[in-house]
């Protein structure tokens, strides 16, 4: 004899509404001694009985009205009490029913615990998981921890199953074809046979014990309906009648005849809303939803949205990681779904800090992820353009943490605060921290400021109390990008769209990669995230917004067509130091931003080029200008970090020089059309770097203020750097790939930026990065072992390409100091010489990305010294050789053997079709560490064969 607890699912509408509204499942649950009969498998229950749903907490007028209007204003210390309660109350009853329905659907019919196998194959399945925990759980996932895991599932297994309650329906959800699976009786599936038909009787019936009704009306759209007809009628023992009806076309009203909604996976040419599966589930009708390949579709993610539940595919992901064991018991499965119990434990220890063991306070502490995970709940709301405190949030629990971490905000201090302070102070800033709701139009601030991300005075500075009309020219198809006004700390925004030009537009402060770590033994500094979440801005309504910690606003922006202009209204925010260069900016604007800067109220001041954005922090800009005025140092920012680069890049913001445009005009090359617009912008970040002292990426990050110096323009030539500039090339000796890759490639550009900035403000930095006389002693000595032929090239491309980097890019220097002798006929290399080359080649660059090889007449192709090839496959030597061919006008097949580069028989033959002389041997020899000095420098003539001339310095 065993003692089992039969488990009914079933709804009940709180007496009490707000303190329990958005609890939608709750449990009824009659207990009873049953007996065990003969036949099949048994086990004893483990999982301990729930037999008793939790009080609820009753609140005052005042906590009401906050839970409505997400405003702590009127709340009291006693109030924060309250609310932790009744947090803690809510969980609680959170808990009751998963754990209910958890327990229930893994009984079966003879009250026996049911332990089955399940096995998802990676390329026919997705991932499912709850997008809200408070509505929805996940009843099947698998035993390892899933990688790459959606917004909520940190830590937690691939989510196999789903069940949800929405509205006045119930939805479930399995990421794999389950009735095909159980009707062909496979191993994978069939153990699962009896918890899968458990979770359809409660999901039509809302009892998972419950039988049919003798006959079923289904509305299948998406998957085989044969076969959902078999499955319900061999395996539920009902008659199932296949409705005639479009259940996804928004006009159907054959919907309200259906038992049961059924939608697979194959309904991408469907037009519908989200809002269409919505309204079935509030009408109270059942939703099943079965994946059956690992794609997921934008309709897909349509009708699991209104499921309240996200998804991603499974074919990357191991057949391992998609296994739930049949060794799993009810606890350990419990451990393995829920996060309920964290956020009980975490509430808890807020309540009563002595009743809860906190253990070790670092990033892996069990109360610290489970803040973190429930600031991920808040984040996804707000990346929806939810807020905590609308009705579309059905978990009530987020908007009292949200609350109290307003209440606990003002007297936050990140002076001297670390892991080693008093524990409950640091768990209170941490959690202050994270509860964060930025679609509203109340918080507070820390009245001691943001640390240093941001000043306390910066709470004092005025904003508007009017609307003004915002553009933002979008210069890419995604991306993110400064408005010109910022959010104060605890002052309340409003955005309106005005004109989005077909866009996607979210609405954050400050654009950062790295922001610090608490945990550090240098302290806890700043806010845990001080930038804001991405909040969605949407159409035709006055969206709020506000940030505890303030912060220069962003535009984050998809589908948008590059060059078009978004239009937004503002109102409450502030004027501070941003200076933007992609409009017309007046002398009043400059002289205002820079009387911000130097006032150092705000903490951070941006910067707004055509292919770039500046953001640092006051203090870094302040010691960056120095002793010189912001309009200088501004123009030297853009001069050499931006100008120089585009200039060399051939981009069309930069205008040509009358000698390049005629040059384009002779080879009959387009030079200024939008296919040489700046390809994406480069952010730079003054506040932390995330890796050592300046680190490269987008955005890329340094712990100094923005400068001329060799790091910045370094960085944004990572960025810009094109295919003809990174010689990389398989080694003729081992077959290895060789060259001037990544880090050397990039610092072609910096170095042209470097020379610029010599030739314009007399500053000399990097003088050796283009290493002319590292170069010509790798000629000299090459000659010097007497090969010749094909040998003496090998042995050159393994002395050059597999040697210095900076041999390697002057290389590149030594084409363009050619093309001024060559070409141009100056007697000495000069900076419009050098740039013009190297414009012309990373133009003919983008002009041989848009040609179609296949279909390009003989004349078409020769523009670029393309006739021999028949397809674009050419080897960067290749490429390199046959472009500066034609720029140059000379065939370079002898510089290109004097430097090592292999370069096949069809580059030789097109570059022939050009009938062009063939270049002599020329070398422009400079003085070591002076390459930025064009003016000294001398000429070298080189024999074709033998020993070579000593370097003349």
């Amino acid at each position: 004899m065993s003692l089992f607890f039969i488990l009914y699912w079933g709804i009940i509408v709180a007496s009490q509404a707000l303190a329990f509204r958005n609890a939608l499942l709750t449990i009824s649950l009659s207990v009873g001694l049953i007996a065990c009969g003969g036949g099949g498998e048994s086990h004893t229950q483990e999982n301990p009985p729930i037999t008793t749903k939790p009080d609820e907490t009753v609140l005052n007028e005042r906590i009401n009205q906050a839970l409505k209007t997400g405003s702590a204003s009127n709340l009291t210390e006693q109030d924060r009490q309250a609310l932790l309660q009744w947090a803690l109350s809510t969980a609680k009853q959170q808990q009751f029913w998963q754990k209910s329905l958890l327990t229930a659907l893994y009984t079966g019919a003879k009250q026996q615990d049911l332990k089955p196998h399940l096995q998802f194959t990676p390329n026919s399945s997705i991932n499912i998981y709850p997008a809200d925990l408070s509505t929805a759980l996940p009843i099947a996932v698998s035993d390892s921890i899933c990688n790459w895991p959606l917004s909520l599932q940190a830590n937690k297994g691939c989510g196999l199953g789903v069940a949800a309650q929405v509205g006045q329906g119930r939805a479930l959800a399995y990421g794999q074809n389950m009735f095909t699976g159980v009707l062909n009786n496979n191993a994978d599936v069939i153990q699962f046979s009896e918890v899968l038909n458990n979770s359809l009787r409660w999901l039509i019936t809302g009892n998972t014990q419950t039988p049919l009704n003798a006959s079923l009306n289904i509305a299948v759209s998406g998957y085989d309906t044969s076969t959902a007809k078999r499955y319900f009628e061999q395996q539920l023992g009902t008659t199932v009648t296949l409705l005639d009806c479009n259940v996804l076309d928004s006009s159907n009203s054959c919907w309200k005849n259906a038992d049961l909604i059924l939608i697979g996976s194959n309904i991408d040419t469907q037009k519908f809303d989200r809002e269409l599966i919505q309204n079935y589930l509030d009408a109270g009708k059942p939703v099943y939803f079965q994946a059956s390949g690992y794609n997921v579709s934008s309709n897909m993610e349509k009708v699991l949205a209104a499921m309240g539940m996200q998804s991603n595919g499974n074919y990357w992901r191991t057949k391992e990681s998609l296994l739930l064991s049949d060794s799993k018991t009810h606890q350990q499965r419990w451990n393995n779904i829920n996060q309920i119990d964290a956020t009980i434990n975490t509430l808890q220890y807020f309540k009563d800090p002595a009743s809860v063991s906190l253990g070790e306070i670092n990033v892996n502490n069990s109360i610290i992820q489970n803040i973190k995970a429930l600031s991920s709940s808040l984040q996804t709301l707000n990346n929806q353009g939810v807020s905590a405190f609308s009705e579309d949030n059905k978990n009530s629990i987020l908007k009292a943490l949200v609350l109290i971490a307003d209440l606990w905000r003002p007297n936050i201090s990140y002076t001297a605060l670390s892991k080693s302070s008093d524990p409950l102070t640091f768990m209170k800033t941490y959690a202050s921290d994270a509860w964060l709701d930025y679609n509203r139009s109340y918080t507070t601030a820390a009245l001691q400021g943001a640390g240093d991300y941001m000043p306390a005075e910066a709470q004092n500075m005025p904003v508007s109390d009017g609307w003004e009309t915002i553009t933002v020219t979008i210069p890419q198809e995604s991306g993110v990008t400064a408005i010109g006004r910022a959010s104060i700390p605890a002052k309340a925004l409003n955005i309106k769209i005005k004109d989005a030009q077909g866009a996607n537009l979210s609405i954050q402060t400050s654009y950062l990669r790295t922001w610090g770590n608490p945990f550090d033994d240098s302290g806890y500094k700043r806010p845990l995230r001080p930038n804001s979440y991405s909040v969605k801005l949407n159409n035709q309504i006055e969206n709020p917004f506000i940030s505890p910690f303030g912060g220069p606003l962003m535009l984050n922006y998809s589908n948008a067509k590059p060059g078009s202009t978004i239009t937004l209204e503002v109102k409450g925010g502030a004027k501070y130091a941003h200076y933007d260069f992609t409009q017309a900016i007046s002398e009043s604007e400059m002289i205002e931003a820079s009387a911000i800067l130097q006032s150092k109220t705000f903490g951070w001041n941006t910067f707004k080029f055509v292919g770039g954005e500046i953001q640092q922090i006051n203090a870094y800009a302040l010691k960056a200008i120095g002793n010189s005025s912001p309009r200088d140092y501004i123009e030297k920012i853009k001069t050499v970090i931006y100008d120089s680069n585009h200039i060399a890049n051939g981009y069309n913001n930069m205008p040509l020089d009358g000698s390049t445009q005629q040059y384009c005009n002779t080879l009959g090359w387009d030079c200024t059309s939008a296919v040489h617009r700046a390809p994406s912008v480069q952010h730079f970040i003054g506040w932390i770097a995330t890796c050592g002292f300046l680190c490269s990426g987008n955005p890329s990050d340094g712990s100094t203020g923005l400068d001329i110096g060799w790091g910045w323009v370094h960085e944004l030539g990572h960025n810009t750097v094109q295919a003809v500039l990174s010689m990389t090339f398989k080694s003729t000796e081992n077959g290895n790939t060789i060259g001037c890759g990544t880090e050397c490639d990039n610092n072609i550009l910096a170095g042209l930026s470097m020379l610029r900035k010599y030739e314009i403000y007399k500053l000399d930095n990097n003088g050796n990065n283009f290493n002319h006389p590292q170069l010509y002693t790798n000629i000299k000595d090459n000659r010097n072992t007497n090969l010749s032929g094909e040998a003496l090239r090998a042995e050159m491309e393994k002395r050059v390409w597999q040697g210095s980097d900076n041999a390697k890019q002057a290389v590149y220097l030594q084409l363009a100091h050619n093309y001024t002798k060559l070409h141009q006929a100056k007697s000495q290399p000069d900076l419009q010489g050098v740039f013009e080359f190297m414009r012309l080649l990373n133009i003919s660059q983008r002009l041989y990305n848009q040609i179609d090889l296949a279909k390009a007449t003989e004349a078409e192709k020769n523009k670029l010294g393309l006739a021999a090839f028949a397809k674009k496959d050419l080897s960067r030597p290749d490429l390199l050789y046959v472009l500066s061919s034609k720029i140059m006008g000379y065939d370079l097949k002898k510089m290109f053997q004097l430097y090592g580069l292999p370069v096949t028989d069809t580059a030789h033959t097109s570059v022939a079709m050009l009938n062009l002389p063939e270049a002599p041997l020329y070398f422009y020899a400079q003085p070591a560490n002076r390459s930025n000095h064009l003016n000294e420098g001398t000429w070298v003539t080189l024999p074709i064969a033998g020993s070579v001339p000593n370097y003349p310095y």
